[in-house]
């Protein structure tokens, strides 16, 4: 009783198919060109997370390093602030 009103015949139904078949052909496409471009979104993810980590390593090790060479600096001027009270005291020795 239900299915006669919809269904009326063979012709009808290819018909309803066809359209059907020519309206979700767009979409379908659509969806296999994401999926054919998903490898190369992920590859780009990747990328980026792997920047990411770059940056954070080389922040860490600037955070270890910063500190050995500010004692390499202060090592260097107090050895050359010795150098130099050791001339000055030369100097007055030799004076003297």
């Amino acid at each position: 009783m239900f299915v006669t009103p919809i269904i009326k015949s063979g012709p009808e139904i290819n018909a309803f198919a066809f359209k059907t078949v020519n309206f979700a052909s767009p979409m379908i496409n659509s969806v296999l060109e994401i999926l054919d471009s998903a490898p190369e979104m992920i590859d780009s993810g990747f990328h980026m997370v792997n920047c990411e980590l770059e940056t954070i390593i080389s922040g860490v090790h600037m955070i270890i390093v910063k500190p050995s060479i500010t004692i390499s600096v202060l090592v260097a001027v107090f050895l050359r602030t010795e150098i130099i009270i050791d001339a000055i005291v030369a100097v007055f020795s030799m004076a003297i």
